[in-house]
């Protein structure tokens, strides 16, 4: 495999891997993406923390909150975030060993692959417990405008779902 094709994978791993934080870092109003069929562009500089924090920009105001509802914010704001941080380093770490691939193992690559698997599995448990907490703080009308606002493209869709013009 090329060195180009490995990060690719790396990066959809990781972002398959972290669940909601994917789709927050993915989606925007109605499922539409302001970068178009370029969209993860900044995720392949590794700057997946100015992408979620715009997304979480938009998403803050799509909700419109009330006051009480921003302790909740804050939790799921933060631990979005971190996740975001994290997969940069991520993206980071898994360049860095491409580059030095030559001599790595099969048994290491499986290894690596399987570490990956276990810290994205861990970072969905702490998306998820994140957006619980939060989902629990909204009313029924911003619960469904959250769902609709983070949709994620559906297996094997290479539109996203859902919104104007795009495969429902």
């Amino acid at each position: 495999m090329n060195r180009k094709l490995k990060i690719a994978l790396a990066g959809l791993g990781l972002v398959a891997a972290t669940g909601i934080g994917a789709g927050l870092v993915m989606a925007q109003g109605g499922g539409a993406c302001e970068h178009g069929p370029h969209m993860m562009r900044g995720a392949w500089s590794g700057d997946f923390k100015a992408m979620a924090d715009g997304r979480l920009e938009r998403l803050h105001a799509d909700l419109k909150l009330r006051t009480e509802q921003e302790a909740a914010w804050s939790d799921f704001h933060g631990t979005i975030s971190s996740q975001a941080v994290r997969m940069g380093e991520k993206l980071k770490t898994w360049r860095d060993a491409a580059a030095t691939s030559a001599s790595v193992t099969t048994i290491d690559r499986l290894e690596r692959a399987q570490k990956g698997f276990d810290d994205g599995r861990m970072a969905l448990d702490q998306l998820t417990a994140a957006t619980k907490r939060f989902y629990a703080a909204l009313d029924k009308e911003q619960q469904a405008r959250f769902d609709e606002l983070t949709k994620r493209m559906s297996p094997g869709n290479r539109g996203w779902t859902g919104g104007p013009g795009r495969g429902a």
